[in-house]
């Protein structure tokens, strides 16, 4: 009896959690009583995954000593459990599989590896539960030291679970999405299938409605599956999501065919495009090689969809970083990759401006920012060495909670809870 109303606090805990925190409060996302039916729907939206509501007590960061330390695996070291090596992207999700308790997932690219926190982290000790593309907490060698398989990966760049609680991991040099039926429970738990190649054993780079060449993401949204290229310059949809080895895309936004990888500076094409998000009806797409973000009025459902206003440039035709300028603006960025969205802020993960930008929702084209974190001006893009407790280097992936904002800082190996300014 004692264990039921424990099991049953929790589910109650993770429902006000995720209810708390979700878009809907201020104008996006799930509708509460949507998501009181299937709270899982949340993960439905790209980014980051969901807006959390955490209760953490202040800012801190994870996987280092304190906010000026910026080593390697924590200490310049081995592989460790604490410690990470060029963290890539972040994510918070509802495991419908496990009470739909909210996860936090942490890119290790270097360390080619996911760690799964089972319990949103509270402050800087918290360690991770379970970790997926290596056998345990201390091995961080592509592809787990082997061949190419259905345990490792080969700089794991993103991760994302979709509303039916399965998990898809960007392996990024395998050329492939790596798909689990559900998140893993153990440590170097096997893919069920995989997207992008035709086997396990394969890893070769292709332009096709079946191949990939160096993924940076995969979301299920809309009841599809969108897996964002780097290499192919692009974005494949799937529809429906796959549920075995070797699907067919349906269509594709970036390029005018499913045979065509080349990068361009137009509406309708893109360069290097990295992260995707779903804010209501709202779909916007950070197009790091083109120094912009695009946004589209709604969820593009066929070849050749074109975006309605541009973030980061003056028009759909111009994609110099900082527009050219040798320093940057408020209304300039350089190389985006990361998106999250609450209330009317739109947070943009500014990479080589080593800063994190914040506008005001609805956006128009060439908006400038309100806010930044990271720096302390708009023309300003130091990397600031040793860090400190608001500084951050090379970001690539953000979740917003309460008056908080999740940073994946690459550069300095660590993961930031930063206050909003």
């Amino acid at each position: 009896m004692l264990l039921l109303k424990q099991v049953s606090k929790q589910l109650a805990v993770a429902l006000l959690f995720l209810l708390a925190g979700c878009p809907d409060d201020d104008g996006g996302g799930p509708s509460t009583a949507a998501l009181n039916e299937n709270p899982a729907a949340a993960n439905d939206y790209g980014g980051s995954g969901v807006v959390l509501n955490s209760g953490i007590a202040g800012p801190f960061v994870l996987f280092q000593n304190d906010s000026v330390s910026r080593l390697v695996n924590r200490d310049g070291g081995a592989v460790k459990a604490n410690g990470v090596s060029n963290p890539y992207s972040l994510g918070a999700y509802v495991d419908p599989n496990d009470g739909n308790r909210i996860k936090l997932f942490v890119n290790d690219r270097g360390n080619h590896r996911v760690l799964i926190f089972n319990t949103i982290p509270q402050d800087a000790t918290a360690l991770p539960d379970v970790v997926v593309g290596q056998p345990n907490f201390t091995a961080g060698t592509a592809n787990a030291g082997g061949a190419t398989s259905d345990v490792g990966f080969d700089e794991s760049v993103h991760m994302s679970v979709c509303s039916n609680g399965k998990m898809l991991v960007a392996d990024r040099n395998n050329n492939r999405v790596m798909a689990f039926n559900r998140v893993p429970t153990a440590n170097g738990t096997a893919a069920d299938f995989v997207i992008g190649q035709a086997d396990f054993v394969t890893n070769g780079a292709a332009t096709t409605d079946k191949g990939l060449n160096h993924p940076y993401a995969a979301y299920c949204m809309a009841n599809k599956l969108f897996v964002v290229e780097q290499g192919n310059h692009r974005i494949l949809v799937f529809d429906p999501i796959p549920t075995a080895t070797n699907p067919t895309a349906s269509y594709v936004i970036g390029q005018p065919d499913m045979v065509t990888g080349t990068s361009g500076c137009t509406a309708g094409k893109l360069n290097s495009p990295y992260e995707i998000l779903r804010y209501g009806d709202t779909f916007f797409l950070a197009d790091g090689g083109n120094q912009r973000v695009l946004q589209f009025d709604t969820i593009p459902a066929a070849t050749g969809a074109l975006p309605t206003a541009v973030l980061g440039q003056t028009g759909f035709t111009s994609c110099l970083q900082n527009k050219g300028n040798a320093t940057p603006s408020n209304s300039s960025l350089a190389f985006p990759n990361g998106l999250a969205a609450k209330g009317n802020l739109l947070a943009v993960s500014d990479h080589t401006n080593n800063r994190t930008m914040l506008f005001d929702l609805p956006i128009t084209s060439n908006q400038s920012a309100s806010k930044q974190i990271g720096q302390p001006d708009f023309i300003t893009a130091t990397n600031v060495t040793p860090p400190t407790a608001n500084s951050v280097t090379t970001t690539k992936g953000l979740i917003f909670d309460q008056q908080y904002l999740w940073i994946g800082d690459g550069g300095n190996n660590r993961l930031a809870v930063i206050p909003l300014p």
